[in-house]
Parts: C-alpha cells; sequence; structure tokens
C-alpha cells in the first residue's frame, strides 16, 4: 500500500484519514479524543494504530494540521520574550495603532495585548532610509549588550526588528548572527523573514508573536515529525500553513507564526475541491465543530487577507480569509438577566456535553440536539461513544427552561435558534457585506456539526443548495490529502501604476519568484512540479490599506492598465465603491511558488434514478418548531446508493457526522456519494 495521511487536530476531536494512492480509495476515517495538554500523546497513538494496521512501510506522505500555534497564544503559553529594535523606536509596540475596528465607540475597549513589557524592549543605534540604504552603521557592540541584559532578565526568545529592514535586511542579519554567536539556544524572530512589509506596529508585534511562540511550536513541530518518521520511516511529513498549503518543519522553524490559523483552512481547500470536482464555482464553506465554526466565502479561488488577530494581539501573515465565531456543538447556553446566551464558552473535550457522561453539567448545542431528536438519543459515532438522552434533558431543563420558564422542548429549540442566528450573521459579513449574493452559492457543510445545522440556516441567506461531502466529520483531514507545498515571499515597494515601467514590474516578480523557486527546489521537488502565483497589494494614493489583487504577466502598458482595472473592481467588491479618476499605487509584491502534490481522484458512480424512496433504518420522535412532534425516518448514509432521493424532515446518520433534513427539503445521492440538498 501507499498511503497518504490527513491528520487535523481540532478542539475537541483530531480527525485521521488515510488515502491509498494505488487503490484510490479512502482507506480509514478515524476520530480520537483531543487532549490539548498532550498533543503529541494522541500523535503516538494515532501513529501507533497506523503503523499496526498497515505497517511501517505503507506511509508515504502525512499531512498535519495543528492548532499548536493558535492555542499557545490564545493559552498565553509563550516564553519570555525580549526585543532590540532601532533607537529611538522603543515604544512602537506599546503605543500601536488608534483604530479600534468594530470596538470604535466602546470607551472601555481593551488595548491590544503586549506580550513582553517595555524593561524588555532595547534600542540599538543603526539606520536605513526607506530604500534599504545605511544611513547609520549598526552599533554591534550594542547589539551584544542587549543580548547579555535579555539574557540576564530570562529571556528564551529575542525578536529582532530594525527600521526599513524589509528593504535592506543586512542589519538584522548581523544582529542575529551576534545573538546567535552569545547563546546558541536562543531563538531568534527576526522581521524580514517573519513579515518583510511595510507598517512598523504591524510588523514589530508580528515579530515578538512569532518570537513568543517560536520554541514551543518548532519544538512540537520537530516532536511531531521525529515521531511520525520513527513509525514511518519512508514518509514525509508536511505541516498545513494559514495560507491553505504546507510546508516542512524545516521551512517553519524560524516562522511558525505562518502555523496559525492551520487548522480551519485544510477544509476550505477540500472545499475549493470539491466544487472543482462538482464543477460548482461558487462556494461558502461552512466547518462547525465541538467548539467554533469557520466559514469561507470562495468566489472561484480562496479568498486571502494578510492580518488576523488572535487573542487581542494583531498578527500579519498570509492566510485564507476566514470567518471564526464561537459557535459548535460543545458551546454552551446560559441564561444571563433573562436573555439566552450560546456560546462563544465551550464545553470542550473535557468535559464535554451533559450528554457524554463525562462530567459536564452545562447544557451545550450538542444536548439540544439531543433533546430535540436531531442527534441519536442512544450513540453516537455508530455506538464508540455512548451518550445519555437523560443528562442531556435534565442540563437543558435545569439550566435554560427553569430560568426561562419554557418547556425543555421550547429550550433546546431555543438554543439551536439562537446559534443559528449567531451563524447567520457573520454569513452575512462575508457575503452580502462584501458584496456577494449569496443566492448565487452553494453551502458546503461539514465537521461533525456542520451538516446537522446547515439546513437551520440555509433559509435566512436565500441559500438554495447545500453540497454535504462523503465522511463530512473529517473532512478538514481530507482537505490536506488535496493541498499542495505553498513558499511566499513579499516584497513591499511603493510606487504609481501609471509611472511603473512593464520591465520594472516584471522584473521584481521574477527575482521574488526565483527566491521562492529555490526554497521549494531545497525541499527536493522537480523544477517540472513547481509554478508560482502573483498578487499585488494595491490603493489608491493616500489611503491607508491595500486590496490584494491577482497579477499576471506584465510585459506590456496595456497589461498594467488591465491590472488597475482589476484593483477597481476589487476595490468596489470589498468596500461598494472605486474611483477610476484617483491615481493607484501598488505598495506590496507577492509572489507564492506551489509544489504541486498530486491529487486523489475518485471515481464516479452512474447514477440510477430511483422511484421509491430507500428504507429508513428507523421512525424516530423529532421536533422542527417549539411545540410539535414529528414522527421522521432516520437513515443509514453508508447503505444510500447513487440516485437515492429523501424527503424532508428526514435524519441521516453516519459515523462522523449527521445530517438534517428539515420540511420542504429534499436530499439526493450523487455520482461521488456526496448528499445534495435543495
Amino acid at each position: 500500500m501507499k498511503l497518504r495521511i490527513g491528520i487535523d487536530v481540532g478542539g475537541t476531536f483530531t480527525d485521521v484519514t488515510a488515502f491509498d494512492e494505488d487503490a484510490g480509495a479512502l482507506v480509514a476515517i478515524r476520530k480520537y479524543l483531543s487532549n490539548p495538554s498532550q498533543p503529541a500523546a494522541v500523535m503516538d497513538e494515532i501513529t501507533r494504530d497506523l503503523a499496526v494496521d498497515f505497517g511501517a512501510g505503507s506511509v508515504s506522505l502525512i499531512l498535519h494540521g495543528s492548532t499548536a500555534a493558535l492555542n499557545t497564544m490564545l493559552e498565553g503559553k509563550g516564553v519570555r520574550v525580549g526585543l532590540i529594535t532601532t533607537r529611538g523606536f522603543r515604544d512602537v509596540y506599546e503605543i500601536g495603532r488608534q483604530w479600534r475596528g468594530d470596538e470604535v465607540f466602546n470607551i472601555f475597549a481593551p488595548a491590544p495585548k503586549m506580550l513582553l513589557t517595555r524593561d524588555r524592549i532595547h534600542e540599538v543605534r543603526g539606520r536605513l532610509d526607506f530604500s534599504g540604504k545605511v544611513i547609520e552603521e549598526l552599533d554591534e557592540d550594542a547589539v551584544a549588550t542587549a543580548t547579555r541584559r535579555l539574557i540576564a532578565d530570562g529571556v528564551k526568545a529575542i525578536a529582532v526588528c530594525f527600521l526599513f529592514a524589509y528593504a535592506n535586511p543586512a542589519h538584522e542579519r548581523a544582529a542575529a548572527k551576534i545573538i546567535r554567536g552569545i547563546s546558541p539556544s536562543l531563538y531568534v524572530s527576526l522581521s524580514h523573514e517573519v513579515n518583510p512589509e511595510w507598517r512598523e506596529y504591524e510588523r514589530t508585534a508580528s515579530t515578538v508573536a512569532n518570537a513568543y511562540i517560536g520554541p514551543p511550536v518548532s519544538r512540537y513541530l520537530r516532536e511531531l515529525e521525529g515521531l511520525s518518521l520513527q513509525r514511518f520511516p519512508h514518509s514525509r511529513v508536511l505541516m498545513m500553513k494559514s495560507d491553505g498549503g504546507a510546508a516542512s518543519a524545516r521551512m517553519l522553524a524560524q516562522t511558525p507564526i505562518e502555523t496559525v490559523m492551520s487548522g480551519p483552512v485544510a477544509g476550505v481547500i477540500g472545499g475549493r475541491h470539491l466544487g472543482d470536482i462538482k464543477r460548482i464555482e461558487n462556494v461558502i464553506t461552512f466547518d462547525t465543530g465541538g467548539t467554533s465554526s469557520d466559514m469561507a466565502v470562495l468566489p472561484g479561488r480562496p479568498q486571502f487577507k494578510s492580518e488576523v488577530s488572535v487573542a487581542r494581539h494583531p498578527l500579519r501573515t498570509h492566510t485564507v480569509d476566514i470567518e471564526t465565531i464561537g459557535a459548535g456543538g460543545g458551546s454552551i447556553a446560559s441564561v444571563d438577566l433573562g436573555v439566552l446566551q450560546v456560546g462563544p464558552q465551550s464545553a470542550g473535550a473535557n468535559p464535554g456535553p451533559a450528554c457524554y457522561g463525562s462530567g459536564g453539567r452545562e447544557p451545550t448545542l450538542t444536548d439540544a440536539l439531543v433533546v430535540l431528536g436531531h442527534l441519536s438519543p442512544t450513540a453516537l459515532l455508530e455506538g464508540a461513544m455512548p451518550i445519555s438522552s437523560a443528562k442531556a434533558h435534565e442540563a437543558v431543563a435545569s439550566r435554560v427552561a427553569q430560568p426561562l420558564g419554557l418547556t425543555p422542548i421550547e429550550a433546546a429549540w431555543g438554543i439551536l435558534t439562537v446559534l443559528a442566528t449567531n451563524v447567520t450573521m457573520a454569513m452575512r459579513t462575508i457575503t452580502i457585506e462584501r458584496g456577494y449574493d449569496p443566492r448565487e452559492f452553494t453551502l458546503v457543510p461539514f465537521g461533525g456539526m456542520g451538516p446537522t445545522i446547515a439546513g437551520r440556516i440555509i433559509a435566512e441567506l436565500g441559500i438554495g443548495r447545500i453540497l454535504i461531502p462523503r465522511d463530512p466529520g473529517t473532512f478538514s483531514a481530507f482537505g490536506m490529502l488535496v493541498t499542495d507545498v505553498h513558499q511566499t515571499r513579499s516584497l513591499t515597494r511603493i510606487m504609481r501604476l501609471d509611472a511603473a515601467s512593464p520591465a520594472e514590474l516584471e522584473r521584481i516578480f521574477t527575482e521574488m519568484e526565483e527566491l521562492a523557486l529555490a526554497d521549494l527546489m531545497q525541499e527536493k521537488f522537480a523544477r517540472k512540479r513547481l509554478t508560482t502565483l502573483r498578487s499585488a497589494g494595491m490603493r489608491y494614493r493616500g489611503q491607508s490599506y491595500e486590496v490584494s489583487v491577482p497579477v499576471s504577466e506584465l510585459r506590456s502598458a496595456a497589461e498594467i492598465t488591465a491590472l488597475g482595472k482589476r484593483f477597481h473592481e476589487a476595490h468596489r467588491r470589498r468596500y461598494g465603491h472605486m474611483a477610476e479618476s484617483e491615481a493607484v499605487e501598488i505598495v506590496n509584491f507577492q509572489v507564492t511558488a506551489i509544489g504541486e502534490i498530486p491529487k486523489p481522484q475518485f471515481s464516479e458512480t452512474k447514477v440510477v434514478l430511483q422511484t421509491q424512496p430507500p428504507a429508513p433504518h428507523e421512525m424516530r420522535a423529532a421536533y422542527f418548531s417549539e411545540t410539535n412532534e414529528t414522527q421522521v425516518p432516520v437513515f443509514h448514509r453508508s447503505t444510500l446508493t447513487p440516485g437515492a432521493a429523501i424527503e424532508g424532515p428526514a435524519v441521516i446518520e453516519e459515523k462522523t457526522s449527521t445530517t438534517v433534513l428539515y420540511p420542504g427539503q429534499r436530499a439526493r445521492i450523487d455520482g461521488y456519494l456526496n448528499i445534495e440538498i435543495e
């Protein structure tokens, strides 16, 4: 066998998908309870089971999506870090930005979080101008002195961020050499490696964050790689990155910040792959697990952004544009001042929802769905996880129904309604508010809870079609099997578009492509398997922020004019207006080199139209309103064949998830065994 393994670490479960490249079939789909305090222990169990079942020589590629970087930031478990910066710029990190985003009218809005105190920020002489020309030589003695003081202060990592280092990294490289000469074990984070773009605060904050998470995350990645290679010596181990690509632990050692959104992006890549197979251009991915819901709009290719905020800390890193809210199966329902709230707090994997019988007492969405009959009242995961319907009823009744004077059914329906409303509002922000009509999109729900609640939310947005993939509960792990290896290069160089020559622009992009391709060839990719994508961060002259625009070849004035038109249209779609008479600037150049990995291929089974609906496994009482009980058919998905049609209301159960059809919805099984709902 020649296996490709995808492993997705979530807040509640760790999902595993094994694909046999020779047979062209999925041979293993598994779920393990996550252990956030000991993630390596879970990986040890997974690799041990796979080695026992398939043999040490069977695995060729392991792709891993981890929440290690994200959790380190969220839980505040990074290392003690120091910062060395240019003389006169010690307070850049603390001053930050005046803009407070959605909190602009909140006078009590908390400031962005700092990962170090001012006494661990040291200034040194040395200055570059905006073009990278040396104005003042670096004071190497001052760098050495600052390093020794920080070591005496107990730091385990040092961030180095010099003014205009993105234009000329010579001073940062010299400082790193001095630091490593004094203490080879210190982790060193350099701004020109982490975020080689302008804007001092964001670059400084990202470099500090990279240093903060660097030692524990890079150690975790090395442990994971070592564990995998120990069990599967002929395999190659890659980590998912926030941009939807993958990279080796070696490539990520100096920039683990690139993995901060590693977990959620794999499902987006899988959703895009599924859309391509089905020839569906406009897709909205909807990944709901135990803790959160992650949504992404894909009008063709994935959308990207250059900044995210994690635990009130800004991070500049290239990532797929994903909207995340605290809404999942473990979201806790509570009553505060007579108002029902659901999430963002989650019961997580431990103790979990009350129905798991693991000590949880707070009612969650999962408990509410058990009460409503949408989830099996006896067992999940095909019996692998027994649940208690009585404990679900008790939690919902005592913590929600009684305080609000409702019946348990009304309380459970209210929990589902509140969570669905939260999801709908978030989905509006990434569709309608950005100029996309959700009626033109197909919703692709996955995760353990996505297919269960998708039917409840589509009516509010006017979405008329749902496409549920095979094994949706492990779909993010599958998404890792269809990704490629990415290496991204960025460069800040501000120039007016109408004054730029095609030769100059082409030279900049060509040089960046050569560097990015060289990085991937070190990963033993053949040149013929490498491609590149170009983009430019563009703005109207005088604006503060840029819009990313795809770039093709720029060998003529006509192609530059076409680039300007694409920017105007991108600006109109993003902000609702454009100004074609205004001067346009290019601010950032970006190139992504892609090492293509062969994708799993699935054969399409001939669809046979079935005149009779399939026979249900059982009938079950369920509620699709606050009052009316309905006897609904329950089907096992594994027994449904291409062409089978089911009228709602109905429930379709499988090992990794449950699909709920609401009244008026109709499901059909396609040739790839996906469920199409209209």
